[in-house]
């Protein structure tokens, strides 16, 4: 009787293993569980995904494709789908050296390379002026080198692309000073561990093309052709002037060398580009000084220069000393000179150009600041008139200093919209320095060729 009653006391708790067996199939049906709604939430995102590249394939350019070919992009992202690619660019132009290093991730699915970072360094002055000092010119690129190396693991180097693109300024020195230049840096370049793509000048139309590319892509318009921008780039020896046209009108007035058929991200189009040399902001206020003046004379006597003494100025090696003009002064006079400069070099005028929505930014931004047509560092919307009021402002008031090429250089910009380009006095401008924190030039441009 007395054992019968332990065993009953005893029965409540159970055969512990029995308990414990009970405890693990209640943990495995819980994981069980677990697997199974994570499994199907893994399978609803990849046939979402899927669904969502359907879609983008059968109407590529609808705003709806857009807005799910960004959320395919960022969904494979974030399940750690896409590889980090990186690309370093150096932009030696005609006022300074530049190094861009972009991080990006790559879409297997849908091959997209999507910018996640961009550090971007200047040093000054530009390639150029180390003309007689090769080995000094290609130290100042070993320092950007080596910035671009802190920001990129070092276990990915030899697979990061990287290229030096000369512009206008080398364009202008000397074959055998160009060259020298050229090859110091590449030798530092082949140096720096990284994948060297070459070191040498960027072509016109490349300059253009990239500078397209870049502002397109970062406002969003670079997968909605029609409504690109017009791209608008002003440097120091050149300026360039960029556009995807719509109307075929355009492809049948344009000089047949303005027209280039090419792939923007595996899509064939054909670009209207042309660079103008010589009508870069540098390089246009030389000739601008020069005009009227006696072939090699490095006094100059000027109606855009306001200053109430004479004033120097160098560039490309030669010091120039320009004095004001005592028959001829002022806006309208130098208006005149600016528009024969523009004329001289056959400026395009496209009709459909000012029919578009444009986006300008180097020297045309920069500009703008100094005239305070908007705050320094921020894009804004400003129009030609802004542009010629300024001018005429400028040229109006003597200045000394910085401000005493005000006159001339907005003149120019003013002339080159609205007489070269033909654009309406109310025309607007988008001008930018950045675009959500990248820089507009065309080295992303340069990047996304790399990486093609």
């Amino acid at each position: 009787m007395e054992n019968q009653i332990r065993r009953r006391k005893a029965s409540p708790g159970g055969d512990p293993g029995l308990s414990e067996s009970r405890t693990a199939e209640e943990g495995s049906g819980r994981s069980s569980k677990i697997d199974s709604a994570f499994t199907y939430l893994v399978v609803l995102v990849l046939v979402g995904i899927l669904t969502c590249l359907a879609v983008i394939k059968l109407i590529p350019d609808h705003p709806v494709s857009l807005l799910l070919l960004a959320l395919t992009d960022s969904s494979m992202n974030i399940l750690g789908l896409c590889p980090a690619v990186y690309a370093v660019v150096l932009d030696a132009g005609s006022t300074g050296s530049r190094v861009l290093a972009f991080s990006f991730y790559k879409n297997p699915l849908t091959e997209n390379i999507v910018l996640v970072d961009e550090f971007f360094h200047e040093v000054k002055p530009g390639l150029s002026s180390f003309a007689t000092n090769p080995e000094a010119g290609a130290d100042t690129i070993t320092s950007l080198l080596s910035l671009a190396q802190e920001r990129i693991p070092q276990q990915k180097w030899s697979m990061v692309p990287v290229t030096l693109k000369a512009t206008a300024g080398l364009r202008l020195l000397p074959a055998a000073q160009s060259e020298a230049l050229i090859s110091a840096v590449q030798e530092r370049m082949e140096k720096s561990g990284f994948d060297n793509r070459g070191v040498g000048m960027l072509s016109e139309l490349d300059e253009g093309v990239f500078g397209w590319m870049t502002v397109n892509y970062l406002l969003d318009q670079l997968h909605n052709p029609r409504k690109s921008f017009v791209a608008l780039d002003l440097g120091g020896g050149s300026t360039q002037i960029t556009f995807l046209p719509k109307y075929e009108k355009t492809f049948l007035s344009t000089p047949t060398s303005f027209l280039h058929p090419m792939k923007v991200f595996t899509n064939a189009h054909t670009i209207y580009s042309h660079s103008y040399l010589g009508l870069g902001l540098m390089a246009a206020r030389e000739a601008i000084f020069k005009h009227n003046d006696p072939e090699g004379s490095t006094s100059l006597v000027s109606p855009c220069m306001v200053t109430t003494s004479p004033t120097t100025w160098e560039f490309h090696g030669k010091v120039y000393t320009i004095s004001t003009s005592s028959t001829l002064s002022g806006y309208e006079a130098c208006m005149l000179e600016v528009q024969a400069v523009i004329d001289s070099l056959g400026v395009d005028k496209c009709a459909e150009v000012p029919t578009r929505k444009i986006a300008a930014f180097s020297y045309f931004h920069d500009r703008a600041v100094d005239a305070g047509l908007i705050s320094p560092g921020e894009s804004g919307v400003v129009t030609v008139q802004q542009f010629l009021d300024s001018a005429q402002t400028a040229c109006s008031q003597a200045s000394e200093g910085a401000g005493s090429f005000l006159c001339v250089d907005l003149s120019f910009i003013a002339g080159l919209l609205h007489h070269g380009y033909r654009l309406a006095a109310d025309a607007k401008l988008g001008l930018y320095k950045e675009i959500n924190g990248h820089q507009t030039s065309w080295a992303l441009g340069a990047a996304f060729s790399m990486l093609e």
